[in-house]
């Protein structure tokens, strides 16, 4: 069986591929209408970089420019200064908005401290410092408890901040950085200054709150507890009454020092020498007893082998 066929039959092209040379960029059509650019020009010019996402989140501000102040709004140049060291020290806060920290540099001459100038709005602002990657409230600065419940510094920026001297006047006179040091905006500011720091220099100048390190034990009476024997209705005693119910509650006692020895009673009524066994724990233990018509007793516990032995002193309460 034959064919007879007067063309050989058609087969599918093949389809080339284009051939893209590696890195290179696909440009759409260029407009011809458009102007050529100068190639002297483009060889000069940087070639422009995608910005990765992890830097832009995690930059640390080092100067105002990086922090993108807002110049339509008046803020004032605040001084923030950490005293107690660190290799790398930061501030955040509600001046942040919490999404940023600005570093802070080592001051000429005085070692440990870091000091830092930012601008900041007027008003009252939440702060805490980043010290190696640690969060702290510093020891210069007030406290206070934010809304989740967190220890934190806070500063108070006043617009009408009265600048004193420059920056360099104020680090050799060692002013304290507790509050706002706004330096000299303009010449309609330093007028109002002046006039500001002669209505200052009739007035005496608030006494500052002593403010206490953690962890430091003093005869100071807190605030808030004294103002407990004001009146009711009077605002002091409301406030400390809300800070009071904020605070938390005290721990408990162990079980044992609920029962000491001198308080129970005797297992025979009739043989006071008759004691019962004392627990292992209040062995060479201070104990008191409670105050039973104006005497109180003071004891401590020893063992000897298997028997105990305990002394008691009893001392009158009153005076007379």
């Amino acid at each position: 069986m034959s064919y007879h066929l007067t063309r050989p039959p058609r087969l599918p092209l093949p389809i080339e591929e284009e051939v893209h040379t590696p890195g290179s960029p696909i440009i759409a059509p260029a407009d011809l209408d458009a102007p050529v650019l100068d190639v002297e020009a483009l060889d000069n010019d940087p070639l422009p970089r995608r910005t990765s996402a992890l830097s832009n989140t995690t930059i640390d501000e080092e100067d105002a420019e990086e922090l993108r102040v807002d110049k339509t709004k008046a803020t004032v140049p605040t001084t923030f200064e950490w005293r107690y060291g660190g290799d790398k020290v930061y501030v955040t806060g509600t001046i942040f908005q919490w999404n940023k920290k600005h570093r802070l540099h080592p001051v000429y001459g005085k070692p440990g401290v870091l000091q830092a100038i930012i601008h900041v709005r007027p008003g009252t602002h939440h702060v805490r410092f980043i010290i190696d990657g640690v969060m702290q409230c510093s020891q210069d600065l007030p406290t206070t408890v934010d809304f989740g419940n967190n220890l934190v510094n806070y500063i108070e920026v006043s617009a009408d901040d009265i600048p004193r001297d420059t920056p360099a006047s104020t680090e050799a006179t060692g002013t304290p950085v507790a509050e706002a040091q706004p330096q000299v905006p303009s010449t309609q500011a330093e007028i109002k200054a002046a006039v500001e720091e002669k209505e200052k220099k009739v007035k005496p100048p608030p006494k500052k709150k002593q403010v206490l390190p953690p962890g430091r034990y003093s005869s100071q009476i807190p605030q808030y507890l004294l103002d407990l024997d004001k009146a009711e209705d009077s605002s002091a005693y409301q406030y400390a009454a809300a800070a009071i119910e904020k605070l938390p509650t005290p721990p408990s006692l162990p079980g044992f020092l609920g029962k000491p020895i001198l308080n129970a009673a005797t297992p025979m009524k009739d043989d006071n020498s008759v004691l019962i066994m004392p627990n292992h724990t209040v062995l060479n233990h201070l104990a008191t007893s409670s105050i039973k018509n104006n005497v109180l007793a003071v004891s401590a516990t020893t063992r000897y082998k298997r028997k105990y032995v305990t002394t008691i002193m009893y001392k009158p309460t009153s005076d007379e």
